[in-house]
């Protein structure tokens, strides 16, 4: 495969990306996401969103593998990590995309390809990430400008259930971490909560409000290890215990 990165590829601006005009895209192939390795058709691979798109590229060499497009946005700020999971890698990005799931697959002659499953408006989700859990996707959905906590299914791209009633709404915009079966939640502006992941339903498992809050946005993710929870606020760092009693 000797397909190239087009990092100067045009993109008409939807409504919301003209009105983030103030901003400037990063004009590199690379975006703010990190990437994460996987084994697939028997070859080390580093999966990595780009600026213009997500790819593959062979751990031993560094060449490009396969590319999938559609998950990145025209302001080229990608932000959220992908997620793999059997032979599908799935990838999502706010400013008026979306999320899409792709089949990687490799032929007699070596050559890798992804073929996109499905996409959707339904998980556009702007930082806060993604986790995968009982076949579910669980993250917030609604781009840079806000947003709730959604869940699809990951097959199929079904949405199983979301918080998008504003007059109902529990928990809004946020970020994801996953620790002993439950999703640590932190929402960009206001409580830290406990979640159990549910196909059926939004199931709270508790919540609290961390103190000394600024009148910023939060974008770290919240960060479980040894059974204490960290939480930063711009320059302050909280540390809860968490262990069981």
């Amino acid at each position: 495969m000797n397909q190239k990165l087009d990092t100067n590829r045009d993109s008409k601006l939807t409504d919301e990306e003209a009105g983030m005009k103030s901003f400037s895209p990063p004009n590199t192939g690379a975006a703010y996401s990190s990437p994460v390795i996987i084994d697939f058709g028997g070859q080390r691979q580093y999966v990595q969103f780009l600026a213009m798109t997500v790819a593959g590229f062979s751990a031993a060499d560094g060449k490009l593998l396969w590319r999938y497009d559609k998950p990145a946005n025209g302001m080229r700020i990608n932000i959220s990590t992908p997620l793999y999971h059997d032979g599908h890698v799935f990838a999502t990005s706010a400013y008026g995309a979306g999320g899409g799931l792709a089949r990687l697959s490799k032929n007699a002659a070596g050559e890798f390809a992804a073929e996109e499953v499905w996409f959707s408006k339904s998980m556009e989700n702007h930082h806060g990430g993604v986790i995968l859990q009982d076949g579910a996707l669980f993250g917030a959905n609604g781009g840079n400008a806000g947003g709730y906590l959604a869940c699809l299914d990951f097959k199929t791209g079904e949405v199983l259930w979301n918080e998008g009633d504003r007059d109902k709404r529990r928990v809004t915009k946020g970020s994801v971490a996953f620790a002993d079966g439950r999703i640590y939640y932190r929402t960009e502006d206001g409580p830290i909560v406990l979640i159990e992941p549910s196909r059926k339903e939004f199931v709270e498992r508790g919540r609290f409000d961390q103190p000394e809050r600024t009148d910023k946005p939060a974008w770290a993710h919240p960060v479980i290890a040894n059974g204490k929870l960290y939480i930063r606020d711009q320059d302050t760092l909280f540390c809860y215990d968490v262990k069981a009693k």
